[in-house]
């Protein structure tokens, strides 16, 4: 993470998210099991946060 204006080093693995194709090939079987009930929409989690999406 980049602080004080300085940035990362490229060698600290530790910093670097993991590659997002292994997290989602990690995730998918997972997917199947999601109750669609229980998914929230962009509109409802903003309102639960008090986010208007319409402000520009």
């Amino acid at each position: 993470m980049a602080t004080e204006g300085r940035s990362p080093d490229p060698d600290d693995d530790e910093e670097l998210l993991p590659d997002e194709a292994a997290v989602i090939a990690e995730r998918v079987g997972s997917l199947d099991e999601i109750d669609d009930d229980e998914l929230l929409t962009t509109d409802e989690v903003a309102e639960k946060f008090g986010i208007d999406l319409d402000d520009e």
